[in-house]
């Protein structure tokens, strides 16, 4: 076969290899890049968000602030410093008051969001991990050493009721009819729990699902887990999909967050710069967006356009925040507002 030959059968080889790539890598969504909107570097540590009244906070663990941040130049301003392993923040609904829990105590701090004076303390459950604010406007903590779901008292912020989990679960998720959704990583289930009175409805076993640590509820009734191997949804009927990880992402899913309309949900994962978009009624991917860093958090706040994104870097001994528009995403720009929110008074 001469050397001619041999060239064009090579390069019709090499045409239809990657015209076959193109259509796969379509077929299973593309790697798209992102451009933020905004970037911060803070030490490297937790770092939380929280959101109430229009006004929007952080909380960084290795510093030991709680800060305010501004939607017009995204700067912080520091509003309390001097705390001790600070786990997680929450903020009144009105904006009015700040809760910052202390991992390394029983305490819970309450600050007013935007007066002086020194925090109130109240003593709570050993290590508090979690604090959420549930759709009945009341307060819940985890007290992580114990395995405990607390109802905190509206008025007072002391626990008034418990429920013992008997398991380990990362992140509690409320949806919008009351209740309360836990992962339960070593039974490989899910928790249902009621807000009134506050008591365990039912748990779930996640057939082929090991060790969940993130469970999403669904508008339309159900919910969606990301475990170790795979992501499974049920739907309100109780039917159950399953989706198995694969190409990088085997490590297992780190969280999951729902996009505003309750049709698409976003997935990052553990050992991955990669977050997946699905489309919740099908399961199927629709894109994939890969991150400088490895995302650790995922944040969507009402009336904010963004996407926050906490990041780790070790390779510098920094955590990163990045804000990219949802309307970057693909199919989001019909369901969100066109500003956001300053929570400045018009």
């Amino acid at each position: 076969m001469s050397g001619k030959r041999i060239l064009l059968l090579y390069i019709l080889a090499w045409g239809g290899l990657l015209g076959w790539s193109l259509t796969s890598s379509r077929a299973w969504g593309l790697e798209d890049r992102l451009v933020p909107v905004f970037s911060s570097s803070l030490p490297a540590g937790r770092v939380t968000l929280a959101s109430g009244g229009g006004l929007l906070f952080l909380l960084s663990e290795k510093a030991g602030t709680v800060s305010r941040i501004d939607p017009g130049t995204w700067t912080l301003s520091v509003r309390i410093a001097g705390l001790k392993n600070p786990r997680d923040l929450a903020v009144g609904r009105s904006g009015g008051r700040l809760l910052v829990d202390l991992e390394s105590s029983r305490s819970l701090l309450l600050l007013p969001s935007t007066a002086a004076g020194p925090p109130l303390q109240r003593t709570v459950g050993l290590n508090p991990g979690q604090i959420l604010a549930g759709s009945d406007n009341h307060y819940y903590l985890v007290a992580r050493a114990v395995h405990l779901l607390y109802a905190l008292d509206p008025d007072r912020y002391l626990p008034r009721d418990w429920i013992a989990v008997g398991d380990v679960f990362r992140r509690v998720a409320p949806d919008g009819g009351g209740h309360l959704w836990l992962p339960l990583f070593r039974s490989d289930g899910v928790m249902e729990v009621g807000t009134s009175p506050f008591a365990v409805l039912r748990t779930i076993d996640l057939d082929g699902c090991t060790g969940p640590v993130s469970v999403l509820p669904l508008p339309a009734g159900g919910f969606m887990a990301g475990c170790h191997d795979a992501i499974v949804r049920s739907n309100a009927q109780g039917a159950v999909r399953r989706v198995g990880l694969r190409e990088g992402l085997r490590h297992g899913v780190r969280e999951l967050l729902m996009f505003p309309g309750g049709r698409k949900a976003l997935a990052i994962f553990r050992r991955s710069r990669m977050m997946v978009l699905f489309d919740l009624g099908s399961m199927n991917e629709i894109s994939r967006y890969r991150l400088p860093y490895r995302p650790a958090r995922l944040y969507i706040f009402p009336n904010w356009p963004i996407l926050f994104v906490v990041m780790n870097d070790p390779d510098h001994e920094m955590t990163r925040l990045s804000g990219y528009r949802l309307s970057d995403f693909l199919g989001q720009s019909d369901t969100l507002p066109v500003t956001y929110n300053s929570g400045k008074k018009k």
